[in-house]
């Protein structure tokens, strides 16, 4: 059985890849409300389970030969929901012989003033967000217990693809495109930036999956050549017929605006990730999985 934990933008997606690949493989989605607002095939099912209850992921786990992680809570619950969760997850993995690979992304390496990401870097980010993803690193695949052979972490930059609604090109993005309304962004925009795309996210959290040397490690998914966020901009404004009103809000309105709103308080101490090149290298998965990422037609 393969457990999918998250039915949000990545745990649908990985869905429907194993679906495409293994259609009638068991596969067992795990959510809160034991709800989803799609169809599913008669080789998948829908279980409501609290991820931050140790009993009920360990019961999970005890069904799973292999888990695929892609919680998603709202910045202002991941100082409470992101450590049960790799508590619950560590205990689970302790008591069965399930696998896990972990869906995550950058923020654990901090501010690295343009140097080119690997998974090399040490994990030792100073802003909140940051320090919780480092805090789960260490209790699934750095505390040197016997269960971290079966974790395998995979890391994405910041996410562009089609439907995103936590995304700098997200569909609030497109929407306020289409309607010719202002988008409020801030930093740098004609510094190069990774991305990386949905879909060849969740094929190599399925690769990694599914190759048995790729756990206890960590690993960068793959992604397109860095562009600045000014040419997708062009991009798309030249795919939709449509100029993009931007309106670049300077750091100190910023912090202001964060004084009055949780989200863009939350959002703040990620904007370094706009004062310098953000560079991401997947080499490490070039090697062992090939070069297979999406290209883009600029």
């Amino acid at each position: 059985m393969i457990t999918i934990l998250g039915t949000g933008q990545i745990g649908q997606l990985l869905l429907e890849e194993l679906l495409r690949q293994y259609p009638d493989q068991p596969i067992q989605l795990v959510n809160r409300s034991g709800k989803i607002n799609k169809p599913l095939p008669a080789n998948v099912s829908l279980l409501a389970a609290n991820v931050t209850n140790n009993l009920e992921m360990e019961e999970i786990a005890q069904r799973s030969g292999l888990i695929f992680s892609c919680t998603d809570v709202p910045y202002q619950q991941w100082s409470s929901f992101y450590p049960a969760t790799a508590a619950a997850l560590a205990f689970a993995l302790r008591n069965t012989n399930a696998r896990l690979v972990y869906a995550d992304n950058l923020y654990s390496y901090g501010n690295v003033k343009g140097a080119i990401m690997d998974e090399t870097m040490p994990h030792i980010a100073t802003t909140k967000k940051g320090r919780i993803r480092a805090a789960v690193l260490n209790t699934l695949l750095y505390s040197g217990e016997d269960f971290s052979k079966r974790v395998a972490v995979v890391k994405a930059s910041d996410f562009i693809g089609p439907d995103l609604q936590k995304a700098i090109f997200s569909t609030h993005f497109f929407n306020r495109l289409q309607q010719n309304k202002p988008i409020f962004l801030s930093g740098n925009l004609y510094l190069a930036h990774t991305f990386t795309y949905t879909r060849d996210f969740v094929v190599a959290l399925i690769n990694i999956g599914l190759a048995p040397d790729a756990f206890g490690q960590l690993w960068h998914a793959p992604n397109a050549p860095a562009i600045s966020i000014k040419e997708w901009i062009s991009h798309f404004e030249k795919s939709t017929g449509k100029e993009a009103r931007i309106i670049n809000l300077p750091k100190p309105i910023l912090w202001l605006a964060g004084r009055f709103s949780k989200l863009i308080h939350e959002l703040y101490e990620l904007a370094y990730q706009y004062d310098y090149p953000y560079l991401v290298s997947h080499e490490k998965y070039a090697q062992r999985f090939g070069k297979a990422y999406t290209k883009y037609d600029l």
